[in-house]
């Protein structure tokens, strides 16, 4: 794996990480506030985008390793 790659995974690494705990964060918030009563209609579409999100960030992450694995570096 190149410098570059490197430096490109461990930025992504560092990003997906965030945004799971994130995603995390809010998933039990709005669980909470339903919980209590609270219309979550509007945060659970939030959240599906933000999961989104992070699945495309897996595919990125994925394709530098499939990249760095394939080219023999």
């Amino acid at each position: 794996m190149t410098s570059d790659c490197n430096d490109e995974f461990a930025v992504i690494s560092r990003e997906i990480a965030a945004k799971q705990l994130s995603v995390e964060n809010q998933a039990i918030l709005i669980e909470v506030l339903e919980r209590e009563g609270h219309d979550m209609n509007e945060q659970r579409r939030v959240l599906a985008r933000e999961r989104s999100a992070l699945a495309t960030q897996f595919a990125r992450q994925f394709q530098l390793l499939e990249k760095s694995c394939t080219s023999g570096d």
